[in-house]
């Protein structure tokens, strides 16, 4: 079984998707004024195209509506002012994480300083759709990394994420299984709501309302002073940690 943060998730591939209707009824025609007063070369194409982000319920597909990234806020943010996600387009001004994984020692606090560093960028790619950070953190065949995967191809196909931000709290301390020679440590994650929206006029939407998942092990490697996350799950070994 996997965690209650990647059971969430698992919906993104096939889940229940709602109309987006009301919550960004405004998008289309904002995101279409905003895009004709920036310059073409600073925009990608799917966030310059005009749309319309009426809430149709025609079968027919001319009718679908369609979103297009604009501001958060409906309007751009002044530099270094950080503005969180919204109906109107992404958060802006997210500041960023570091560019590399830092050394840090084998023990307790290096850990938790890993893991520190991996929320900040984890963050960062939720509301950026820039993952590049949060992947040198976990190993390719995580949950975590398909995650990451998923939301670059969400930002590139012009839809954005609201709200969804995770925050952790250690709940043991590290155990280490000499034989598999990995770390394992039980976490509590805290999180909300979350809102994937697709660039079809369409959501993916995420409540935490039942809190008995919410504490799960982070299994971890260590090597040449790095840590890595290699996978996440209830059982006590990473090798169950699947649906």
């Amino acid at each position: 079984m996997i965690s209650n943060l990647l059971t969430r998730r698992a919906v993104l591939s096939g889940g229940a998707m709602l109309g987006i209707g009301a919550l960004l009824a405004a998008c289309g025609q904002q995101a279409a004024n905003e895009a004709s007063a920036s310059t073409a070369s600073s925009a990608a194409p799917s966030e310059t195209a005009s749309a319309s982000a009426a809430a149709s319920e025609s079968p027919s597909a001319s009718a679908t509506p369609r979103v297009t990234r604009g501001y958060s806020g409906n309007s751009k943010a002044p530099d270094g002012e950080y503005r969180k996600a919204d109906g109107y387009g992404p958060a802006q001004n997210v500041p960023k994480p570091r560019n590399e994984p830092a050394q840090y020692p084998e023990n307790e606090e290096g850990l938790i300083h890993m893991m520190e560093d991996w929320v900040v960028a984890h963050n960062y790619g939720i509301q950026t759709g820039d993952c590049s950070y949060a992947k040198k953190y976990v190993s390719e065949n995580t949950e975590e990394y398909k995650f990451y995967e998923y939301l670059e191809g969400l930002y590139q196909r012009g839809g954005w994420v609201i709200e969804g931000l995770d925050s952790y709290q250690q709940e043991s301390i590290p155990v280490y299984d000499e034989k598999q020679k990995i770390y394992r440590m039980k976490i509590r994650i805290f999180w909300t709501i979350a809102m994937y929206i697709e660039p079809d006029g369409k959501i993916t939407k995420q409540a935490n309302t039942n809190k008995d998942d919410d504490k799960f092990n982070f299994f971890f490697s260590y090597s040449n002073s790095y840590w890595k996350i290699i996978g996440s799950g209830y059982s006590d070994t990473p090798e169950n940690n699947e649906e």
